[in-house]
């Protein structure tokens, strides 16, 4: 189907919703196919917007510079992080986004230049934030419902709901409208009788013979 399905989704799940609503709404013929293809287009849309949402929401807990940033959670997955990495140049990627203050204790007391193999180094920095940082965030423990509340609102603004609410109505007004359009085309093609789609067939046939 003509429909952009963007890295991270799974287009069986986009033709499994598009199924359910051919099989709920039956149509017949290629205007009411695009009738209910547009019906599967507005789902899929508040669905992946919703997933956007969950994402940044996330993204912002691992971000030092946002407002929501979360250091005991952005800690324990850095910490879970280094427990599977075995590549040098993936460290130095994740430190370069990490706390300026976490990044500059690592340098400082596990420079690479110190390390004569990447898993050396890897594991020189496990041990140093296990040891010297991990105790202080497991301390204090994970933040409460009000401060995450306070999280939360930092990335669900009132511009970011108020965007959204507008993005639904869009698309429900989106929605409706096809589900108007698949109505009316199915009661004008009710509208004609047996008689008529036999003489419109035999006229079509006729026009291709030929003969005739």
């Amino acid at each position: 189907m003509p429909f952009l399905i963007l890295d991270g989704e799974d287009p069986a799940e986009f033709e499994c919703l598009l199924t359910e609503l051919t099989k709920e709404h039956m149509p017949w013929g290629p205007d009411e196919e695009d009738a209910v293809l547009t019906l599967a287009k507005c789902l899929w849309r508040k669905q992946r917007h919703q997933v956007f949402l969950a994402v940044r929401a996330k993204s912002a807990r691992y971000n030092p510079r946002h407002e929501a940033y979360d250091e005991h959670y952005a800690l324990l997955a850095f910490m879970k992080l280094l427990q599977q990495m075995k590549d040098a140049h993936e460290l130095e990627r994740i430190l370069h986004g990490a706390p300026r203050h976490l990044a500059h204790h690592l340098n400082e007391h596990c420079p690479r230049s110190k390390y004569k193999s990447a898993k050396a180094w890897i594991k020189a920095v496990r041990t140093e934030v296990l040891n010297v940082f991990l105790p202080a965030v497991m301390r204090l423990g994970p933040p409460c419902d009000e401060i995450r509340m306070l999280y939360a609102a930092a990335v669900l603004t009132d511009d970011v709901v108020a965007r959204e609410l507008e993005l639904e109505r869009k698309l429900d007004a989106m929605f409706d409208a096809a589900l108007d359009r698949l109505a009316r085309l199915k009661a004008a093609k009710r509208s004609i009788t047996l008689q008529d789609r036999r003489r419109f067939h035999r006229a079509l046939e006729g026009s291709r013979d030929p003969a005739k």
